[in-house]
């Protein structure tokens, strides 16, 4: 967690078993009425859209154009992610598995090389 959350971690990981608890969208829907302002929960899907746009591949005039938000907004939201604009936010989810290691034995004037 970033040192910002210290002061509240428990409360941090409480609403995260909460969200985590929902069987659907509507009931975490329900919780973002609850504790955020609209204004709030517009600014979540506005930050998420910019993560999605440099995932997407899009330049940063093209982002702010299409979400709206101030440069410097943008800028702490792509750099908090630890990558900067021209990297991935890192919100793919798809991994590809690592490759097993294969062991290559090759013969270099008779000796056995791996």
């Amino acid at each position: 967690m970033s040192k910002r959350l210290v002061w509240h971690t428990k409360e941090i990981r409480e609403v995260t078993e909460l969200l985590l608890s929902c069987k659907n969208a509507r009931e975490i829907e329900n919780i973002f009425d609850r504790v955020l302002t609209p204004r709030e929960i517009n600014d979540i899907g506005r930050r998420y859209k910019v993560l999605r746009m440099v995932d997407e591949g899009k330049t940063f005039t093209e982002i702010i154009q299409e979400t709206g938000m101030s440069s410097v907004t943008i800028s702490r939201i792509t750099t908090k992610c630890g990558y900067g604009l021209q990297k991935s936010s890192g919100l793919k989810t798809t991994r590809k598995k690592p490759t097993p290691k294969r062991s290559i034995k090759l013969r270099y004037k008779g000796v056995r090389v791996r």
